[in-house]
């Protein structure tokens, strides 16, 4: 049953077609206990952006909400940028040009380790029936004739171990979610 869950959560958290098979054979060994072990302060997320795009970082925010037996629980999590950097990569291939993209860093705000550890609480008390996970951010500097961008997003669960794919250089169409 628990790792039933584990690769539910898997499947609503990222939507399996964007996920590399590695990440999803990582993440397929997450369970309850897993989750409930995790220490919120070494949280992390990346994104990375194609530029001249940008994120509007203060408006950058994750939620989890949970369904249990007495209706949804809703937690939000600010996240607080740690680093930002601009990439230029050249790829040497002929057929596709340098990718020159932002990557920005993340953890938890302080409000969020709570709202966090306040989740691991009431899971150990009731056990969820879903889960419903949520990124949001607003796009700064889209150029007026650009309607797609490219998009990668990681995550880290303890200091010790890596970043797990979750998209990488996946399109995204900006069209469609304005």
């Amino acid at each position: 049953m628990k790792k039933t869950i584990a690769v539910m959560i898997c499947l609503l958290l990222f939507g399996c077609s964007h996920v590399p098979l590695g990440s999803m054979l990582k993440l397929s060994a997450f369970d309850e206990n897993s989750f409930l072990s995790l220490n919120p302060h070494e949280l992390r997320s990346r994104i990375q952006i194609d530029k001249p795009v940008e994120i509007n970082i203060s408006k950058t925010a994750l939620s989890l909400n949970l369904e249990t037996s007495n209706g949804w629980l809703v937690f939000d999590y600010p996240l607080k940028v740690l680093s930002i950097k601009n990439i230029h990569q050249d790829d040497n291939n002929w057929f596709i040009s340098a990718t020159e993209f932002t990557e920005y860093e993340f953890a938890l705000s302080d409000e969020a380790v709570h709202n966090f550890q306040a989740l691991q609480e009431k899971m150990q008390l009731e056990k969820p029936k879903s889960y419903r996970l949520n990124i949001d951010t607003e796009l700064e500097k889209l150029p007026d004739d650009q309607d797609e961008i490219m998009l990668s997003i990681f995550v880290r669960l303890s200091a010790e171990s890596d970043y797990i794919t979750l998209f990488d250089r996946e399109p995204f169409n900006v069209d469609e979610h304005n």
